[in-house]
Order: C-alpha cells, then structure tokens, then sequence
C-alpha cells in the first residue's frame, strides 16, 4: 500500500520531468480524476496553463468530479493556472494544433474496446501542435497506445519498460509531434 502511495507521487515526477517543460506551455491532461498529473503540471507553468477533461466515472474514484478537481488546485494554490472540462477524450473539444503536451495517468484503459482506445490516441494527436510532446501512463496496452502514436505522426513512439514504483506496475508511451 504505501509503494503505491508514494511511487505514484514518484511516476508521476519522472514523468512530468521528462517533458523538460519551460514553464508557459499548455498541457493537457485527459482522464484527469482528482488531479494527480493535471495540478503537477500546473505547478510547473508559471505562465502556462494546465487543462483537464474528464468523464467523471464513481467507478474508479470516490467523489471524481469538476469541483473536487478545483477543491484540490485552489488547496495546492494553481487554481488560477488550472482549467477542467467535461468530455470524452475520444472526442476532444479543443482546436487542432492547441496543446504543447497531453498526458494521462491511468485513464485511457478505461475505454473497454481498441477501438475506442485508438481514437482517443487520434484525438491526442491531432490537439497536439508540432513539435508537442505526449506521455501516457498506464497499467494495460501501453504498447498499443505506442503503436498507434507511431500511426498517427509521433515519429518516434515508444513504450518504456515497467516502473515498479506502482502496482500493478506502469509504462509509459511517449513521443513528439513531427
């Protein structure tokens, strides 16, 4: 219990470490829940903006919603840099080209069929602009979402090996935008 606990804090670091982010960027978290990644990224851009989109789902989280997500940034002092939106990642309300990154901590599983999963992948690329980069963190098909970063213009998708800082242990698929 407390490896998880505390390697979730972990991963979710590296993670938002390896994107190297300058501080004004605008970085999209999909399937944000509580906020985990979504309020991180959000401490890290000073003079960015940090945007959730969630459906909401009780199935996974207690209490998921909206105002929890916006109790949390107001408590951890990014409101003013945080954004939350309802949506389905697989249909995406933001502009094509208009996010520096997207990540996701355990969400896009949620989706039960590959279809479904691939076109939440579409859709991450298509709201990514050039040279935009995206890591997504999850327990299951971590190297499909590879495969189909690679299919829609992430020229160099990949999945990395597991992180056992969580259990059941996470990859994470990554990549930029050509």
């Amino acid at each position: 219990m407390g490896s998880s606990y505390y390697g979730k804090f972990r991963a979710r670091d590296k993670l938002l470490d390896s994107l190297h982010l300058r501080g004004d960027e605008t970085v999209l978290d999909v399937g944000c829940g509580h906020g985990l990644l979504l309020i991180a990224a959000a401490k890290r851009l000073p003079r960015g903006r940090s945007i959730g989109i969630d459906l909401w789902s009780q199935v996974d989280q207690g209490n998921n919603s909206r105002e929890a997500t916006l109790e949390n940034a107001k408590l951890e002092g990014v409101a003013d840099r945080v954004e939350v939106r309802d949506g389905d990642m697989r249909k995406l309300p933001f502009p094509d080209a208009s996010m520096d990154a997207v990540i996701a901590n355990l969400a896009i599983h949620n989706i039960s069929n590959r279809e479904g999963r691939r076109e939440a992948i579409a859709e991450i690329e298509r709201v990514l602009k050039p040279g935009g980069q995206v890591a997504l963190m999850d327990f299951k098909h971590v190297g499909q979402y590879a495969e189909d970063l690679k299919k829609d213009g992430i020229a160099d998708g990949r999945a990395s090996g597991p992180i056992f800082w969580i259990f059941p242990p996470v990859r994470v698929a990554r990549g930029r935008k050509t």
